[in-house]
């Protein structure tokens, strides 16, 4: 049987049947578009830092998490899970116990210059403080003191190889821990974190 165009009713059915498969084709596109912007942002989102951390508050929300990611970022990616359970389960544990005296105003300082790990201790009262830490060859430290003039809490970090920069640092919500942020003269930045219940663990 013909129809009036003088196509036979198979093929008529078949044009008519296209607007459909073109629909249903471009609707799977977007789909499979949309899965794939959706899973790039959800991996963004594990993989990106948290968003800058203002430094002139007087505390901040700080996870163990986001300790553990700052102390085990240079392990090599086979031990980082390890290292990150570690100074986790090492925060959890101690962040709520009790500290001597003497521990409110020092403790360990962990810092990352140049991309390389350097460990030490700080010292502190409410108008001046200082951190020393050392590679294993540098040594770099850093100081401010209000009643010599800063105006800031703002460190100034002299190394012995001479290298110069500042770095600044806040509390978290125990009071007794915290990160911080330094920036070099050469323009490079790295991460700070200082406190008994935060630097600990396997890292």
């Amino acid at each position: 049987m013909k129809t009036l165009t003088g196509c036979s009713a198979k093929a008529a059915l078949l044009w008519l049947r296209r607007p459909a498969l073109a629909l249903a084709q471009l609707c799977v596109t977007a789909l499979a578009v949309s899965l794939a912007t959706a899973l790039a942002a959800s991996l963004a989102g594990c993989s990106a830092s948290r968003a800058p951390v203002d430094l002139n508050l007087v505390f901040v929300e700080v996870t163990p998490m986001d300790y553990a990611r700052i102390l085990c970022q240079l392990e090599p990616m086979a031990e980082r899970h390890t290292c990150m359970t570690s100074v986790v389960g090492h925060y959890r544990e101690h962040r709520n116990r009790d500290i001597a005296p003497m521990e409110a105003i020092d403790g360990p300082f962990v810092a990352f210059i140049d991309k390389q790990r350097y460990r030490g201790s700080y010292v502190s009262n409410p108008f001046a403080a200082a951190f020393s830490v050392s590679n294993g060859k540098a040594i770099c430290r850093g100081r401010y003191n209000a009643f010599a003039g800063d105006a800031e809490a703002v460190f100034r970090l002299r190394c012995d190889d001479g290298r110069e920069g500042r770095a600044q640092i806040v509390l978290d919500q125990t009071g007794r821990n915290g990160i911080g942020k330094l920036w070099m003269a050469s323009g490079s930045t790295g991460d700070i974190v200082f406190g008994y219940a935060a630097v600990g663990g396997a890292f």
